[in-house]
């Protein structure tokens, strides 16, 4: 008999946040979906909601992210964010997306190869952080030199990723400021100028005209702690900086993720349940088909199945063994996720952030897509 977990994407709901977080800044001119990690473990399958709601440009990883968004939607510009190799510049070129320059060097590697077709170009500044993309003026200099200077060479864009949303503390700050001594001298060029989600916490800088949404699409904002020492923080920014600007957009989290029951069974007083949990006394007990390998662990504490909490006890790189009642049965449904139990009671439980949450929480799951519109053939890539 086959048991599975299953994460249910609502395709309806994605739309609805993309039209509200579309609307909501809408005097940016650029609205970028970030698609990184098979967009969050929700699938590229969901790029042409996106692009329905108001998203206008993409951003992914890796090459092989942006081809495979091709099979769904041939229009929507994209933009690499990795370095690419030979080969794939070729790729870059034939399936018009655009690659980032991040150091003088690779840009180039990329000279030398001397192509005959137009490539677009976006080139990443390093935000203060080391991380990584091009860290002075006299580095762009260069670069947007090497490039006016390069045949079919062309610049589209200047970016940044921001690593905090400065809320609490002043790096936002600084680091806006290092992206806009670097590029200052370049805002007449008529050129994209893009940052990440950090700036829906901010007021709108006059030479930035995208802006680049992430986890916000899914329904999973920034957490933000509402505590004394927290908003002392937030009030000492805003007195040295000014007003923050909390989005106030009721955005729905986009799936669901439900198991059932696998097994049914009975344990008696001082019974070993699992790998380490003894029985305090005799009880019934289920074992649900989700574990360390979906992310979760017995640190979110519960289930929900018929209605009811029912307490983890034990678990295992697949398994979840729960307390039930007797009137529980093989194949009831467990909800793990769902309105109910929202993705910030985990991210509190499980003590991490939403990033690392979703890179682990949909590597393995079955995924199911709903609420689904009839799209014509003209989205796909193959109508050529």
């Amino acid at each position: 008999m086959k048991f599975e977990t299953l994460m249910e994407i609502d395709l309806k709901k994605l739309k609805n946040n993309t039209k509200l977080l579309c609307k909501s800044y809408g005097d940016y001119q650029v609205k970028m979906a970030n698609l990184k990690d098979n967009a969050y473990g929700m699938g590229f399958k969901i790029v042409n909601t996106l692009v329905d709601g108001g998203i206008n440009y993409i951003l992914v990883g890796p090459i092989k992210d942006a081809l495979e968004i091709r099979k769904y939607n041939g229009d929507v510009p994209i933009l690499v964010n990795y370095y690419v190799t030979e080969e794939e510049v070729y790729d870059a070129i034939n399936n018009n997306i655009t690659l980032t320059i991040a150091d003088l060097e690779y840009l180039r590697s990329i000279v030398c190869l001397n192509i005959k077709d137009d490539l677009k170009l976006q080139i990443l500044i390093d935000n203060g952080s080391n991380k990584m993309g091009i860290k002075n003026n006299l580095d762009l200099k260069e670069a947007i030199k090497i490039i006016e200077e390069t045949d079919h060479l062309l610049l589209e864009g200047i970016y940044t990723d921001l690593t905090t949303i400065g809320v609490e503390d002043e790096f936002y700050y600084q680091s806006i400021n290092n992206f806009y001594q670097i590029i200052s001298n370049y805002l007449d060029k008529d050129l994209l100028i893009h940052l990440n989600e950090p700036i829906m916490y901010h007021k709108k800088l006059a030479y930035v005209n995208g802006i680049r949404f992430d986890l916000a699409l899914i329904g999973i904002e920034e957490n933000i702690n509402d505590d004394w020492f927290t908003n002392i923080r937030i009030k000492n920014i805003q007195k040295k900086y000014g007003d923050l600007e909390f989005p106030n957009i009721d955005l729905e989290l986009i799936f669901t993720i439900t198991s059932e029951v696998m097994s049914i069974g009975k344990v008696s007083k001082s019974d070993l349940v699992g790998r380490n949990y003894v029985a305090r006394e005799d009880m019934n007990i289920a074992v649900i088909p989700i574990g360390h390998k979906d992310g979760i662990t017995k640190a979110i504490n519960y289930v929900g199945i018929n209605n009811f909490k029912r307490d983890i006890l034990a678990d295992d790189i697949d398994h979840l063994i729960v307390e039930v009642d007797g009137g529980v049965r093989e194949k009831d449904k467990v909800y793990i996720v769902n309105e109910e139990r929202g993705i910030y009671d985990f991210l509190t439980l499980l003590k991490t952030n939403r990033y690392y949450l979703m890179s682990i929480l949909n590597r393995n799951l079955t995924k199911k897509y709903i609420n689904a519109e009839e799209k014509s053939d003209s989205y796909l890539w193959s109508k050529k």
